[in-house]
């Protein structure tokens, strides 16, 4: 060791197919659970705590927001290659053809 102090991290990516789920598990007396499933993997996110403190409604805010900018993109990404698919023009609609 180099005697540097490194800060561990995980590193996560989901590609999601058509067997995914979201929910939002909520409970009496405790924190909500978010869940993602994808295939088989299951991603839960909550509070570190049994009741969340302002730290983790403010990252519920910011995963909100995040969420929003991705529905954002992806709409228009989609938007986007409508688009380019609507304006290719088949060949055999711009012309004649010989015989």
């Amino acid at each position: 060791m180099n005697g540097e102090t490194k800060q561990s991290y995980t590193m996560l990516g989901l590609h999601v197919g058509a067997d995914w789920s979201v929910l939002c598990h909520t409970y009496p007396g405790r924190a909500p659970i978010l869940v993602v499933d994808a295939g088989r993997v299951s991603l839960s996110v909550s509070a570190l705590e049994r009741e969340p403190d302002t730290r983790h409604v403010d990252f519920a805010y910011k995963l909100l927001a995040a969420v929003n900018d991705y529905l954002i993109a992806y709409e228009k990404y989609q938007f986007e290659s409508q688009e380019a698919a609507d304006a290719v023009v088949p060949d055999d609609v711009t012309g004649s053809r010989a015989a």
